[in-house]
């Protein structure tokens, strides 16, 4: 039970933070995209067992069991201001590190969190996908790791 208590502040720092770090950068001057219409039900399936429904915002989406709760998916995207590690706390957890993703765009890192994918940064030229998909239980290298390469090359090819 401590364990998940840990994970759960641990995702809550950092999506906290994701959001704080770059989605509501002022002057973001770059065209809006509709990531939203990006990802199929057949994707959010192979994702998570029940449905999840997309909640539009500037440059972003988010995906939750209900309408306006908790995301269990959440893609943005803005312009590049720092380097990818200051996307990140400083002092992560125990439980987390930091990974390296070097098949999608320029660079990128990802937390992983007790095993499972967190929070994960990728830069494209000056811009960046910002992703949070702690709540979808992600292990790296699984089938469902895959699905969610493909939904960020989705969007990255339209950034």
């Amino acid at each position: 039970m401590c364990a998940q208590a840990n994970r759960t502040a641990a995702v809550v720092v950092l999506a906290a933070l994701l959001l704080i770090a770059g989605l509501a950068r002022p002057g973001f001057a770059a065209e809006a995209l509709d990531i939203c219409s990006l990802v199929s039900s057949e994707q959010l399936a192979a994702l998570h067992r029940k449905p999840l429904y997309p909640k539009s915002q500037e440059n972003g989406c988010y995906w939750s069991r209900e309408p306006g709760t908790m995301a269990y998916l959440h893609i943005g995207v803005h312009e590049r201001f720092q380097p990818l590690r200051q996307y990140f706390h400083p002092q992560l957890s125990a439980t987390t590190t930091l990974e390296p993703i070097i098949d999608l765009g320029d660079e990128g890192l990802m937390s992983v969190v007790e095993g499972e994918v967190g929070v994960v940064v990728i830069r494209k030229g000056d811009r960046v996908l910002q992703s949070a998909a702690t709540f979808l239980d992600i292990k790296p290298g699984s089938d469902k790791q895959q699905v969610l390469w493909a939904i960020y090359r989705d969007v990255l090819e339209r950034m």
